[in-house]
């Protein structure tokens, strides 16, 4: 029977420096789940990479744990030792795990509202590329309706803030809201950094990417913002008070870029891999702070979330069982399904030898009644019961 799997490399167990060696870009993530489009074993699956973790949800009946970390890997071309992966090889196991993460409990800021759009980003993508089964969808249809619950039923949520958050605020703190702010890049994180900008009274900001018209877009959203070509960039960043920068290019900054007397008195490094690369020297003279060091530096009130985190999996556990439930009677299910199949055909064919015809209608009534007394037995039993007597009835049918 297919099985859920996770593979996990996180802030939790890798640095910045070794989690950007396996962050996937949006192409890459295209072009590594493409490879899977085919795949006869493979029946689900989903990359999620994050500036936190980067995370595979797969669903297979031999393909191993292993063997994906080993397509991982070629695949950026790099070794990460085992230990810092964290791998899961049972449905029950992974589904729990993939709920706590999409609610943000797995998250460096606690209840992280970011999260949550980052995963149904990565399930729409997999979706689009026809690699999500009907497991997985119900999964995640429990996943999102778990979310939907804690943050109408719980104070998780309320007041939990993103990393994007405490980037701006870390900034406001040290130099103002007066600040000239230089935003790199145009992505999520960069929206969620410009949403927060916004409304902590940030006026002075420019927007620079690769892409110029995704800088135009999102400068649009407040009047007072700029844009600037990425080419510009060196010959414009001493003017800055504060550069965030949210694109994961290695070495994207460098001591090259301090070229005057007065320079960015704030780098925030929202990027994996780091994309700020300067000597000791150089950062004698400004604060440098990225993710992994940002939540040290800033405390966030989280009496209110750690307060909900019971009720929070509670929700979980329920949303849990009613998936397994259902994944649990799959077996069964498909064997009926089988089973009506064969008493259509059946009748089909005999129908045929006779010269005699019967609505397609009719013929699903008998279906249905003859199906009656096998279903009902079937359901009635306990669940290990039922699935050990599909797997006989299975063997004697020949399905």
């Amino acid at each position: 029977m297919q099985s859920i799997k996770v593979i996990s490399l996180s802030y939790k167990t890798a640095d910045v420096a070794v989690r950007g060696q396996l962050q996937f870009s949006e192409e890459e993530v295209q072009t590594f789940l493409a490879n899977f489009q085919a795949h006869e074993d493979v029946k689900s699956l989903m990359l999620l990479s994050t500036c936190n973790r980067t995370e595979l949800y797969f669903e297979s009946e031999t393909t191993s744990a292993k063997d994906m970390i080993e397509q991982m890997l070629t695949f950026k071309n790099v070794w990460i030792g085992g230990h810092l992966l964290k791998v899961i090889e049972t449905t029950q196991e992974s589904a729990q795990y993939m709920m706590e993460v999409a609610t943000g409990l797995h998250s460096m800021v606690l209840g992280d509202k970011q999260i949550i759009q980052q995963v149904k980003s990565a399930y729409l993508q997999s979706q689009s590329m026809g690699l999500i089964s009907g497991a997985f969808e119900r999964l995640f249809q429990q996943v999102f309706r778990s979310f939907k619950r804690i943050s109408n039923e719980t104070a998780f949520l309320k007041g939990s803030q993103s990393t994007s958050y405490l980037a701006v605020e870390h900034a406001r703190r040290l130099v103002g809201k007066q600040a000239k702010v230089l935003l790199l890049g145009a992505g999520e994180i960069a929206k969620d950094v410009v949403k927060y900008l916004v409304s902590q009274g940030f006026e002075n900001v420019v927007i620079a990417n690769r892409t110029l018209e995704k800088a135009q877009a999102l400068a649009k959203s407040r009047d007072s913002y700029f844009y600037l070509p990425f080419s510009e960039i060196p010959q414009y960043f001493s003017d800055f008070d504060v550069v965030i920068s949210s694109i994961g290019v290695k070495d994207l900054i460098q001591d090259t870029f301090f070229r005057k007397s007065t320079f960015p008195k704030v780098l925030v490094d929202l990027a994996v891999p780091a994309s700020i690369s300067i000597s000791e020297e150089t950062k004698q003279s400004v604060q440098l702070i990225n993710i992994d060091t940002l939540v040290e530096k800033i405390q966030v009130n989280k009496t209110e979330s750690q307060a909900a985190v019971t009720e929070v999996q509670t929700i979980i556990e329920q949303e849990l069982a009613q998936f397994m439930k259902w994944h649990d009677s799959l077996p069964i299910n498909q064997f009926l399904a089988s089973l009506k199949q064969h008493y259509k055909s059946t009748i089909q064919e005999k129908l045929q030898q006779h010269k005699q015809e019967l609505p397609d209608g009719v013929i699903d009534s008998i279906v249905a009644a003859l199906l009656k007394t096998p279903a009902v037995s079937l359901k009635n039993m306990n669940l290990p019961e039922s699935v050990s007597s599909v797997q006989q009835l299975n063997n004697i049918y020949h399905f």
